[in-house]
């Protein structure tokens, strides 16, 4: 029977991608979204190994982690932390074993691929802290994340006294396109700031409005990456209207700084580099 992987972690989409490389590479797999449930699955379940993001709602992996080693029916079942801690960092805050595995965040699925079957003892034993690599998500997924996008739906708090939506909110359209396009991708904005100590502060952002949309449109949030510079990253996304025959409204811009936790400036990282080069669009 083929051994079962429980993934815990709150990032749907993330878990999902997993899921899916997982599971087109011969193994069986649960999802849970938090410590609680993901806890009370290992307990009942006894999966044969266990992928576990280290910050989590309702309790963070690191205290997961401690209580499934403390546990005697799930104290043997290896454990792959990913995170976007570093190596030394992770070490600080981990009580390590032969059993649990470091995963930095982005790593491509070859990468996770590795380690999970290191884990399971299918391949020779390697360094139990490989070296982060770029995101490389299943084909079903790299044919979507050239851009991304999501639909969200007009309400009134969404416009202004004449009805259309109110000029602000586009960038708040943009702001969720850009948070939901590198998630996409496997980087979460959480594990940038609190893990790597790495910040986006927008530096410049502009909005070109083409025409309005009203109260209970239905719009789709088109988002790319235009420009990655050696210590910044420009997005732009476009608000199709779908009420107006997929009528392009606005298109919105933003630039960002990479900076670090003192505010200063800060290369952009090459594994993320890696990871969002291959989805630059000039357009």
């Amino acid at each position: 029977m083929a051994p079962t992987i429980l993934i815990v972690d709150d990032d749907p989409t993330f878990a999902a991608l997993l899921k899916d490389g997982l599971e087109s590479s011969g193994y069986r797999v649960a999802l849970a979204q938090d410590a609680a449930s993901g806890l009370r699955f290992a307990r009942e379940q006894k999966p044969d190994l266990v992928i576990l993001d280290y910050y989590l709602p309702g309790g963070d992996g690191g205290g997961a982690h401690a209580r499934l080693r403390a546990a005697a029916d799930t104290r043997d079942i290896p454990v792959i932390v990913s995170t976007g801690l570093t190596e030394e960092e992770f070490k600080e805050k981990i009580t390590s074993d032969a059993r649990t595995f470091f995963m930095r965040k982005p790593v491509s699925f070859t990468g996770i691929l590795s380690v999970v079957r290191q884990a399971l003892g299918e391949a020779s034993a390697g360094a139990s802290f490989p070296e982060p690599l770029p995101l490389d998500p299943p084909k079903s997924a790299r044919r979507k994340v050239k851009h991304h996008e999501f639909k969200v739906r007009v309400t009134y708090a969404d416009t202004d006294k004449a009805g259309i939506i109110y000029y602000a909110n586009y960038f708040k359209y943009l702001e969720q396109g850009r948070t939901e396009l590198l998630r996409s991708l496997g980087v979460r904005y959480r594990d940038l700031e609190i893990g790597r100590k790495i910040f986006l502060p927008a530096v410049e952002a502009r909005c070109e409005y083409l025409a309005p949309s009203r109260y209970d449109d239905l719009l789709v949030i088109r988002t790319w990456i235009t420009e990655l510079g050696r210590a910044s990253v420009s997005f732009c996304c476009e608000v199709e209207d779908t009420e107006l025959s997929g009528k392009i409204v606005a298109r919105v811009h933003s630039r960002h700084a990479v900076v670090n936790d003192l505010w200063r400036p800060a290369k952009v990282p090459e594994d993320l580099r890696g990871v969002l080069a291959p989805f630059i669009e000039h357009k």
